[in-house]
């Protein structure tokens, strides 16, 4: 008999459709199964997403949607999300993947590995970034939520349709949060933030993975924002959901190539 994970695995393998064939994966068709992965075309990239915020945090829908394995090997892969059970964080930057969670003695521990399974999760593959930097009044996270529909609409982009981009440099404050649910208890809103260990980083070198929809807020962007960010430090020591953010000076903003 298969486990849970096996059939997550097995269920990525089962369509054939032109689309899916083409980019490599499965089961990543347009029309998904209600459990399955909706996959989205955009100029220089190719986006999936599956569960939903909301379902995991209001309705209690904890268990894995997703087992990682399935994209290990998949190049120039970006993906967010939260491991399975609220037990931590997970952000993957051109296929290398951070789990972050919080270790006993309360400290960021963050395993470089596919190894887990995700409620919801938004993952792109980008061949190619094209970079341009951001103006020095963007800064704060509400700045960057506004500012990247706008620089993606002027570089060709469709702005309406969900889009990843990345941030890059050495960042004045990176104020996070890791889920660390403990135990068994039904979960709820009210649970869920009382299971967000906060962290902060000063000055440190970061690359933001970060995803932006106007219309999938509570499925893969909060339901008050139209961005969902995550980072991961150089050395991939450090890792987690950002929640406030003061970007440095020089700051880079990459957006999809649509010349690829």
């Amino acid at each position: 008999m298969l486990s849970r994970r096996q059939l997550l695995r097995v269920s990525l393998t089962a369509c054939g459709c032109a689309t899916c064939g083409g980019l490599g994966i499965g089961a990543f068709a347009h029309s998904a199964r209600a459990d399955g992965p909706t996959a989205v075309e955009g100029a220089g990239y190719g986006l999936w997403f599956i569960g939903g915020q909301r379902e995991t945090i209001i309705n209690g829908k904890l268990a894995a949607a997703l087992d990682l394995k399935a994209l290990a090997d998949r190049r120039h892969l970006y993906g967010i999300g939260p491991i399975e059970q609220l037990r931590g964080e997970v952000t993957i930057a051109d296929s290398r993947p951070a789990l972050a969670r919080v270790a006993s003695d309360g400290t960021v521990k963050v395993t470089q590995s596919f190894e887990a399974g995700v409620p919801f999760c938004v993952w792109a593959e980008v061949s190619l970034w094209r970079q341009g930097s951001i103006p020095a009044e963007v800064r704060s996270f509400e700045d960057l939520e506004r500012f990247v529909p706008e620089a993606a609409a002027a570089a060709g982009l469709d702005a309406d349709k969900p889009l990843p981009f990345l941030v890059g440099g050495r960042e004045e404050l990176i104020e996070f949060h890791i889920v660390n649910r403990i135990g068994n208890e039904p979960h709820n809103m009210e649970t869920h933030k009382k299971i967000q260990a906060t962290f902060e980083l000063e000055k440190a070198e970061a690359t933001i993975v970060g995803f932006h929809s106007t219309k999938h807020r509570g499925i893969f962007t909060p339901g008050d924002s139209n961005i969902h960010i995550h980072f991961q430090t150089p050395d991939n020591a450090k890792s987690g959901h950002i929640q406030k953010l003061q970007l440095g000076d020089g700051a880079i903003l990459s957006l999809p190539a649509t010349n690829v």
